[in-house]
């Protein structure tokens, strides 16, 4: 693409609408500028993509996207969350609560999207898992769980003892799923298709493990689930 870490100013309306016109290029919204959404706008960019990144607090959007866009090929534009909502793929980067708040007051906008839901729950529900919920609130997009079983510092950083992280991809909806996993193979970590959207129950279970060891380790430096095959 010619680029290398590139922060674009915000746009709104016609001059957002012109840039995702434009061809042969990788885009993907961003909602919230948190510390998961720093990390995954971070893996995106290194993989070459254009990413839209939106947060109630557009100075908070606008350091993010400077961070996570340094040295990169790709790019990262705060904008408005309409217009990181444009994209056929779109990352909730939200605690699960706000994520099911702004599906809730934008169904319609989400139809036929890819949406990749990062969160946790706090609380275990015995039936189903948090992206479950979130699907039977926006039943008309293509669900995919990923990023969850892993720690926000070290999907920024990318890297565990020297080795890649690994990141599980749940989704019902295969063409949505290898749009994720070939995203994070080209940002340089290590991505495994986890299956049906079924087993997200089990990536939740494996990050609230993960971040009540980081609170027993008194963990500073990130943490990750490594997936080790004996072939």
């Amino acid at each position: 693409m010619g680029r290398s870490g590139r922060v674009r100013k915000s746009f709104t309306g016609g001059q957002e609408a012109a840039m995702e016109e434009s061809a042969g290029e990788m885009r993907l919204g961003i909602i919230g500028a948190g510390g998961m959404g720093r990390a995954v706008a971070r893996r995106a960019a290194l993989a070459g993509a254009d990413v839209l990144l939106a947060d109630h607090r557009i100075g908070k959007a606008r350091a993010v996207a400077a961070e996570a866009a340094a040295g990169a090929p790709g790019s990262v534009t705060p904008t408005t969350v309409d217009a990181a909502l444009r994209p056929r793929m779109v990352v909730l980067a939200l605690g699960w609560p706000a994520a099911m708040e702004l599906i809730s007051a934008r169904t319609a906008a989400l139809r036929g999207k890819a949406l990749v839901d990062v969160s946790v729950p706090s609380q275990r529900d015995a039936l189903t898992s948090g992206v479950r919920r979130l699907a039977q609130a926006a039943p008309r997009a293509r669900w995919v769980k990923a990023f969850a079983a892993g720690d926000a510092e070290a999907l920024f950083r990318g890297e565990m003892d020297g080795q890649p992280v690994d990141v599980f991809v749940a989704s019902d909806d295969e063409r949505a799923k290898v749009a994720v996993v070939e995203l994070v193979d080209l940002s340089g970590l290590r991505a495994f298709d986890a299956g049906g959207l079924d087993n997200a129950r089990g990536l939740e279970d494996m990050a609230r493990l993960g971040q009540e060891m980081r609170d027993r380790l008194l963990l500073t430096a990130g943490w990750g689930f490594k997936f080790l095959p004996c072939w």
